[in-house]
């Protein structure tokens, strides 16, 4: 039995389970549980093996508490276990505390500089390869003696599911399974105005202005909202061109070979140019960049007419999934 914690809702997004989900897919892991924060997120992620840690009454405290209580819930399980943590909230206390009582603790971290206590330490960044002897020394020294470093781009976690049906657009925006759409409002209603324009916009499941989306867009013939999808790859799949937060979905329209014009929407979101280089991504912009909505427009249009031009660069810095699986495979061939 693999135990997964993670943090999933309106604050944390979706990044969190689809990491985890890759994990599992890569390793075909039969027998797992996902535990999240509350029932609305067990709700709205759509997945079987998913329970909640909380109740209503019942919210996160503090990460020693979290810990204590996610350890009562697990000693149902047998002794020998692997815990995989995905989640901004907790961090080396939680963990130290875990893995006194389980056999191995998986990390998926995006910090350099956040310290751990883990047997295995994933870090799909770009960037992370690129480090300095100095922050290389400083990763390791903030993980416990004998770690083992899953690092860069072929360690990634993402959806890499192939296409059921093809959903046709000629512009796919996206903000992440929490991001709020109305942020790109001004450039999406100056696209549509071109009536050849077929625009799609996907609601992630934890958005919750979804009455507003409806509200704003429902007269303009040339939008179509797609609510809740259960992958996104069917959307992705089918676009000329994706515009998204700079979150897990970049590493998914990376594999697809979809020309992309990317936003860093929190602290998070932090690659360097190079690193989104690396992913074949030529067009990342800060959210404050979304005031100058002629200027994006322009580039919008240029990224349309010129995709397969942008979609033949890419395949020089593609994902390949079958080179990542046997990657964790390897790595972790000994504990399942």
């Amino acid at each position: 039995m693999i135990l997964f914690r993670i943090d999933s809702g309106s604050k944390s997004g979706l990044g969190h389970f689809k990491r985890v989900k890759s994990f599992i897919k890569y390793l075909k892991i039969k027998q797992y549980i996902i535990v999240t924060n509350y029932i609305s997120d067990v709700k709205n992620l759509n997945e079987n093996n998913v329970v909640n840690l909380y109740s209503k009454r019942d919210r996160f405290k503090d990460e020693v508490t979290d810990a204590k209580k996610f350890l009562n819930f697990i000693k149902k399980f047998s002794q020998n276990k692997t815990v995989v943590k995905d989640s901004y909230n907790l961090g080396y206390k939680w963990e130290k505390i875990v893995k006194k009582k389980i056999q191995n603790l998986v990390v998926i971290g995006d910090e350099i500089s956040s310290k751990h206590y883990s047997d295995f330490y994933i870090n799909h960044s770009p960037d992370i390869l690129t480090l300095d002897k100095k922050l290389k020394s400083t990763l390791k020294k903030n993980n416990k003696i004998n770690c083992k470093f899953l690092i860069g781009p072929d360690y990634a976690l993402f959806e890499d599911n192939s296409p059921k049906k093809r959903i046709t657009s000629d512009y796919l925006f996206y903000n992440g399974g929490s991001g709020n759409l109305l942020e790109y409002e001004k450039i999406i209603k100056r696209l549509s105005k071109n009536f050849r324009n077929k625009i799609n916009l996907v609601v992630g499941p934890f958005s919750n202005n979804l009455g507003k989306l409806q509200n704003k867009f429902k007269e303009i013939k040339n939008i179509k909202l797609i609510i809740k999808p259960k992958s996104i790859v069917d959307c992705l799949s089918g676009t000329k061109v994706f515009i998204s937060s700079a979150g897990i979905s970049m590493f998914e329209s990376s594999y697809q070979k979809i020309p992309t014009l990317l936003f860093k929407m929190n602290s998070n979101q932090n690659l360097t140019d190079k690193g989104y280089e690396n992913l074949g991504h030529y067009f990342c912009l800060n959210k404050n960049d979304l005031k100058s909505e002629e200027k994006i427009e322009k580039l919008l249009i240029l990224m349309k007419d010129n995709y397969l031009s942008i979609k033949k660069i890419m395949k020089n810095n593609c994902l390949n999934t079958n080179f990542i699986q046997k990657n964790y495979k390897n790595k972790f061939k000994d504990i399942l």
